[in-house]
């Protein structure tokens, strides 16, 4: 869909293209009737002339006093000429020259008017109206050239054309200033609601047009909602957890009573119990925290936080002498929860570190969002386990400690940002080389 800008400077575009095309149309057509209607009142008035100069001596001849008509209708294709006949004689103007039109008698009170071609291709206009006079019935034409007066017409209709062509364009940069003037609020809020996906607001400003700020006022009343409900999801899951792991210590405690030091197959049944309880607790609430915040992404500090990861490895991993570095590009930028991204990366690099020789690398790359590229020195996968790392409780090692979930959580915040997870061999280091793309702005809330 085309965006309300857009629309709204079409929409009067084309109302003010039709609305001008409709009045220069209404303006041509009354000024052509205006001036052919004058034209014709004037050679009415010519017939008039004409019917007062016309006799009729004692033979019942035909008379005119050509000379009261003017020099106008003397000149030779002057563009005015009269034809006055009866049905005996006829008489034309000396501006006719020895070309004749011809006409049809009418009867005394008839009138016609009528358009042809006259001398040299002139066109013309034509008033015919019979009389009677001395008993005789006369018919009067009295024909005009109009030529010259439809090229002034035309100059008009061309001049007024421009004209009107030029105060569209300015209607249209008037209406243009318009538009952006109105949907400048809008603007101001698309720019607001762009700090809140990156987490540089929690809430969108209220100022706004009218008919806008029932809107934003439910939104942000939506995501204080959103806020209050994340938090007390989080405190009561925090609380539970807390609580579960207390009868968890305590049914641990009471296996040590020494009733079960006699049936150690029991106690280490219940020892079994409760670890897997324990995993399933912690489990359940990194699935949580997947979640991460319901409300729109932070921006998270990358350098800032990396470094305080890698730190925290380094003094788990102090014994191995692990060498941990990490590059992150200047203009890499990652919006969405903290904690989210502290786990996938913490999963990854306590992968790399437990299977690594002594090297591990972190990579951070901008572009259309963010990926992450963990490397390691380790021996790696092989082929067949690669595409099995993500499976929740796979073990690529039995041998070493853990519960198998961390890559399967790691999988499952990624999906969660819209991104993809990768893994192959480390053409530089040669172990297990892990990358991560993430599609920003696009984290699922379900």
């Amino acid at each position: 869909m085309a965006s309300l800008k857009t629309r709204l400077s079409w929409g009067l575009m084309l109302s003010l293209i039709a609305l001008l095309t409709l009045q220069w149309l209404i303006v041509m057509y009354a000024i052509s009737r205006l001036t052919e209607n004058q034209l014709i009142d004037r050679l009415q008035r010519e017939c008039e002339n004409l019917l007062s100069i016309v006799d009729f001596n004692s033979l019942d001849q035909l008379q005119i006093d050509a000379q009261r008509m003017g020099a106008i209708y003397q000149r030779p294709f002057s563009g005015h000429y009269y034809t006055v006949f009866t049905s005996k004689q006829t008489s034309i103007s000396r501006s006719l020259w020895d070309a004749e039109l011809s006409f049809q008698s009418l009867a005394a009170g008839q009138e016609r008017k009528l358009r042809l071609n006259g001398p040299n291709g002139q066109s013309l206009l034509v008033v015919l109206r019979g009389y009677k006079k001395q008993d005789h019935t006369i018919t009067v034409a009295v024909a005009e050239n109009i030529e010259p007066l439809q090229a002034n017409i035309n100059r008009f209709q061309l001049l007024y054309a421009l004209i009107s062509v030029v105060g569209l364009l300015v209607l249209f940069g008037v209406q243009r200033l318009m538009v952006l003037n109105a949907l400048k609020p809008l603007k101001n809020i698309q720019v607001n609601i762009d700090k809140l996906g990156r987490g540089e607001t929690s809430l969108l400003e209220s100022e706004g047009p009218d008919e806008i700020r029932p809107l934003i006022d439910a939104i942000n009343r939506l995501l204080t909602g959103m806020d209050r409900k994340y938090h007390r999801s989080r405190e009561s899951l925090g609380n539970l957890a807390h609580a579960l792991k207390t009868r968890l210590s305590l049914v641990n405690q009471i296996a040590e009573h020494p009733i079960f030091s006699h049936n150690p197959d029991i106690q280490s049944s219940i020892y079994e119990s409760t670890t897997v309880m324990s995993n399933i607790i912690e489990r359940e609430l990194k699935r949580a925290r997947l979640l991460g915040d319901v409300r729109p992404g932070r921006q998270v500090d990358l350098k800032v936080g990396i470094a305080e990861l890698i730190n925290t490895l380094r003094l788990i991993y102090a014994s191995k002498g692990v060498n941990i570095t990490s590059e992150v590009a200047i203009n890499a930028q990652f919006f969405g929860d903290k904690e989210d991204l502290m786990e996938m990366l913490g999963n990854l690099l306590d992968n790399a570190c437990k299977w690594s020789r002594n090297r591990v690398s972190l990579t951070v790359m901008d572009g259309e969002g963010v990926s992450f590229i963990i490397e390691d020195d380790g021996d790696g996968a092989s082929v067949a386990d690669l595409n099995m790392l993500t499976r929740r409780g796979f073990r690529a090692d039995e041998s070493q400690p853990g519960s198998g979930l961390g890559l399967a959580i790691v999988n499952d915040i990624v999906e969660s940002y819209n991104g993809t997870l990768n893994f192959s061999r480390s053409a530089a280091m040669g172990g297990l080389r892990v990358e991560i793309k993430l599609d920003q702005f696009k984290k699922k809330t379900t």
